[in-house]
C-alpha cells in the first residue's frame, strides 16, 4: 500500500511521467530495469517501482555512489512504496564497479528492457555504462538519460545518435533534458559504428575535455573559480 509520503527527487513532473509512460507502454513489459544514480528516490526511483507494480512484473536494481544518500534512499523507498519495494534491489558504489559486480552475479541469458542513466558528471561514465548493459539490452529495449543537454550527456547523446540501430530522441521538457533510445536491430552497421567511435574521439579530444581529464579535481576547481560566475558555470556544465 503506497503511504503518499513525499521523498527529495528530482526530474519535473512532465519527465517524471514519461519515464513511467516508457515503462507502463512498452510492447514487451520490462522484466529487468537498472537505474544508475537514485539520488534520495522521489524522481526516477520510485516512479519507475510504481510503473512495474502496476504492471504486475519487474524489478529494479537502483545504484547509487554516495553512502548516507544511499542508505536514506534504500528507507525513503520502504516507506514510500512499501509493497512497490519487493521490485526494488538497491546497488552500492560507482557504476565502474557496481554494474560488473551486479552482472557477474546474474544468468548468462540476462535481459535488460528499460535502462535509465543518471549518475556522476563525467560524460565518460554514460558511455562506459552503455559498453557494460548493451549487449543485454533486447531489440525494443528502452534506454533513457537524464540531464542529456548538459555534460552529463555530452558524449552519449551524440555518440548513439550516429549508430543506426537505434531509434534517438532529445527531449526538451526541462533545461537539463531527457534523452530516449530504443533499440531497434542487435548491432549497428559498420559504418555507422565507425562514425559514432570517430565521434566520440573528436569530443574527448577538444582541449577543455583533455584539460579536465589531466587536471586534479582540485586544480580545475581554483582555475574556475577565477573566472566570472556565468563563464565558470558555462565551463563547469560543458568541460
Amino acid at each position: 500500500m503506497e503511504t503518499g509520503a513525499t521523498i527529495e527527487g528530482q526530474l519535473n513532473p512532465e519527465e517524471r511521467a514519461f519515464i513511467t509512460n516508457c515503462v507502463l507502454n512498452a510492447p514487451v513489459k520490462p522484466r529487468v530495469a537498472l537505474e544508475v544514480g537514485t539520488w534520495y528516490g522521489g524522481g526516477s526511483t520510485l516512479h519507475i517501482l510504481r510503473a512495474l507494480e502496476q504492471n504486475g512484473t519487474g524489478h529494479l536494481y537502483g545504484v547509487e555512489a554516495e553512502a548516507s544518500i544511499y542508505e536514506q534512499m534504500v528507507a525513503n523507498i520502504r516507506k514510500a512504496a512499501p509493497e512497490a519495494s519487493k521490485r526494488f534491489t538497491p546497488l552500492f558504489g560507482f557504476s565502474d564497479v557496481a554494474i560488473p559486480k551486479w552482472l557477474a552475479g546474474q544468468p548468462k541469458a540476462l535481459v535488460i528492457d528499460f535502462v535509465f542513466l543518471d549518475g556522476g558528471n563525467n560524460p565518460m561514465e554514460q558511455i562506459m555504462e552503455l559498453r557494460f548493459l548493451d549487449k543485454y539490452i533486447p531489440v525494443g529495449g528502452q534506454l533513457l538519460g537524464h540531464d542529456a543537454k548538459k555534460r552529463k550527456g555530452k558524449y552519449l547523446v551524440p555518440y548513439m545518435r550516429l549508430l543506426d540501430n537505434w531509434e534517438t530522441e532529445l527531449r526538451d521538457s526541462s533545461e537539463y533534458g531527457m534523452f530516449y533510445a530504443r533499440k531497434l536491430r542487435e548491432q549497428p552497421s559498420e559504418a555507422s559504428r565507425k562514425a559514432a567511435a570517430d565521434k566520440l574521439r573528436q569530443l574527448r579530444w577538444e582541449p577543455k575535455e583533455i584539460a579536465a581529464s589531466i587536471l586534479p579535481s582540485w586544480l580545475c576547481l581554483v582555475i574556475l573559480k577565477t573566472m566570472p560566475k556565468r563563464l565558470a558555470s558555462h565551463l563547469a556544465e560543458q568541460t
